[in-house]
């Protein structure tokens, strides 16, 4: 069988970026090995659910809250150095997958493109270390606390109108911001 394309092995960069205004961010991915490079497209809630994911199987621990973190005072999260213009993999992901290879006793993270048919393959596959997951995990935090502020009640992120929550007041109606 022929080597997939996104199929990197070890990678020597992984990290996750933020591209855009607060309430108009695009979150991705950004992954390079020795020789390609790689720019995953997530949603929030799939970054937020990876780092969840990967302090849980790094510590054993429930995983932890990242939606009431707010962000520090006039805190900015780090920029993401150079990164290739044209990756060498560039796609929006439907689902994301972590896992342990014991044999190289390495994490494994799996994307597939929103494209792919049900069923199939991974579109893309990746191998870090545990310092490397734990990095991304920790970076993670800050970047989705830079974003638009959350209710604490609802989560739904708070615009510049005036926010009525659903749990509130038992509704959801006249919801607005």
């Amino acid at each position: 069988m022929a080597e997939l394309q996104g199929d990197f092995g070890a990678v020597t960069r992984l990290e996750a970026d933020a591209v855009g205004k607060p309430g108009q961010r695009a979150f991705r991915l950004l992954i390079e090995g020795p020789s390609k490079s790689a720019c995953l497209w997530v949603e929030r809630e799939q970054l937020q659910a990876l780092a969840q994911l990967i302090e849980q199987l790094l510590t054993g621990w429930p995983a932890i809250e990242i939606r009431g973190v707010p962000a520090p005072p006039n805190a900015n999260p780090a920029r993401a150095t150079q990164f290739p213009a044209n990756p060498d993999v560039d796609f929006r992901v439907g689902q994301l997958a972590l896992g342990y290879d014991e044999k190289n006793s390495r994490y494994v993270l799996l994307a597939h493109n929103v494209e792919s048919e049900a069923g199939r393959d991974a579109d893309f596959t990746c191998q870090a270390t545990r310092v490397q997951l734990r990095s991304l995990s920790q970076s993670i935090i800050p970047l989705l606390a830079a974003g638009r502020p959350r209710c604490p009640m609802c989560e739904a992120p708070l615009g510049t109108g005036k926010h009525r929550c659903p749990r509130a007041n038992g509704h959801i109606r006249g919801v607005e911001g």
